[in-house]
Parts: structure tokens; sequence; C-alpha cells
């Protein structure tokens, strides 16, 4: 049960890194205006943050 949950975490993981990513027309179809290096930096966050974050709970909140 335990390999079942950190797959589909991981699988959702993956979803939020692909659908949270900003592009120039996201931006411009929400009225934002970023500069590039904020945009860059954004979408490093969410890809290197969302396995981070999970990788921080498995082990130091669920001691896995």
């Amino acid at each position: 049960m335990r390999a079942l949950f950190e797959a589909k975490l991981r699988e959702f993981a993956a979803f939020c890194r692909q659908q949270w990513q900003m592009s120039e027309q996201d931006l411009a179809g929400m009225g934002l205006e970023w500069s590039e290096e904020y945009t860059t930096g954004y979408n490093a966050g969410i890809t290197d943050g969302v396995d981070g974050a999970l990788d921080h709970w498995l082990r130091d909140e669920l001691d896995w």
C-alpha cells in the first residue's frame, strides 16, 4: 500500500510540475507582465519545489 501511495503522489507531483508552469501566453491571458528572470525563477521553483516538498514530506513527516 505504501508503494502505491508514494507512486500516486509522485504521479500527482509530475502533473503539478507540468500544469503549473507559466508561459508568456499564460501570463498574457491573465493580464500579468513578469520579467523573463522572474518567470524562469518561478518555473524552476515549481519544478524543483514540488519534488523537494514531496521528498521532505515523505522522509520527515511520514518517516519513509
